[in-house]
């Protein structure tokens, strides 16, 4: 995160409306009950007994019975998406056991189990924290790999000889996936730690503003593009920590850069420069953009008090960035002024532009 991204939020995964995917969850589980009621009617007809469709589907709507009564009341989607997860989970692997325990030779290369392994074992890891997926994936290559032995000990006969190397490959297969997403997380976790640390480097944590190195950027791109800079200091603020405390003193300094805050004008940005100074940047702004400006700002603070304290003035000094500045040319410009305002009796502003061909004389105050 640059300096400039201050108070921008991080790239986030985009999903679909919560209306949205409450409307297709909603008819996704009203279709499903449809699916199982016409395949017990279709497997009454027929008249053969289909354990699966008789018995498993049956029983597993009820989650999604539970899950459309869920989503009808409100409720929030996390939890019938994981409910509907492993309902899904185990009708597919209850229809794969029921299959593999009916054929005379148990196992082979495309057998819907192992594949339902893989797939759902994926699914897991993006849907539930790496603990879970992890004993989850554990607990399903077990039930994979046991399957088969079963099916011989209930029935007898022989295992084909690609069983094994089949189980050893899904093994392989899912510690993969393990691996990969622990790696995520740790990408994850190590990203985070650097954006931690570019925010407390570029920010001020008691006014949540960016601090003076966090500044730099956009005091650049105002010399680059032209407008106003305004270096800015409370009134008597060493008053105010004497009397009432540093810990009144630190929520007069936050207090004051919300007022700060809502006086920006588009494209502004403001910092806090150092100890009770704060530096504000106008783009685009000329002579009288900056002075009314600076008066608006002057008299958001007088018209307002701080709860316990009272009214805290502030003082300020205003210039245009010229034609080949620096920063350190422009901050001092602003700074002298700022100390002619304070030697002006403080609570207002001191300022001049300079004549140049894009912008207007704006003289002394």
């Amino acid at each position: 995160m640059s300096p400039s991204s201050h108070r921008a939020g991080g790239p986030s995964t985009w999903r679909p409306p919560e209306e949205l995917r409450r409307t297709l969850y909603l008819l996704a589980i009203a279709l499903g009950l449809v699916v199982v009621l016409i395949l017990n009617i279709l497997a009454l007809r027929a008249g053969g007994m289909n354990l699966y469709v008789q018995v498993v589907l049956p029983v597993t709507m009820i989650p999604a019975l539970f899950s459309l009564g869920w989503l009808l009341r409100g409720g929030p989607l996390d939890v019938p998406e994981r409910l509907m997860f492993f309902t899904v989970n185990v009708q597919v692997l209850s229809q794969a056991l029921l299959e593999e325990l009916r054929r005379v030779k148990p196992g082979g290369e495309t057998d819907l189990l192992y594949w339902s392994v893989v797939v759902n074992v994926m699914l897991a890891y993006l849907i539930f924290p790496n603990r879970v997926a992890a004993g989850y994936s554990a607990a399903l290559f077990v039930f994979s790999a046991g399957v088969p032995w079963l099916g011989v000990a209930l029935r007898g006969g022989e295992v084909s000889p690609d069983l094994p190397r089949l189980q050893l490959t899904v093994g392989i297969v899912l510690l993969f996936v393990h691996a990969l997403s622990w790696y995520r997380g740790q990408f994850e976790s190590q990203r985070s730690a650097v954006r931690l640390m570019e925010q407390l480097a570029y920010t001020d944590l008691l006014t949540n503003l960016p601090n003076r190195r966090g500044m730099y950027p956009a005091v650049e791109a105002l010399i680059a593009s032209g407008g106003a800079a305004m270096l800015l200091d409370l009134d008597h603020f060493k008053r105010v920590n004497d009397e009432y405390g540093h810990q009144v003193g630190d929520e007069v300094l936050a207090w004051a850069a919300r007022v700060l805050e809502a006086q920006l004008p588009p494209g502004g940005r403001v910092g806090r420069w150092g100890g009770e100074e704060f530096l504000m940047t106008l783009p685009g702004l000329d002579g009288p953009g900056a002075a009314a400006r600076a008066e608006a700002v002057c008299a958001a603070f007088r018209t307002q008090a701080v709860a316990g304290v009272g009214v805290v003035t502030i003082s300020a000094g205003v210039t245009l960035a010229r034609p080949g500045d620096t920063l350190p040319a422009l901050v001092a410009r602003a700074d002298e002024y700022l100390y002619a305002a304070k030697h002006a009796g403080r609570d207002g502003w001191r300022g001049r532009v300079e004549r140049t061909e894009a912008l207007p004389a704006f003289p002394d105050v």
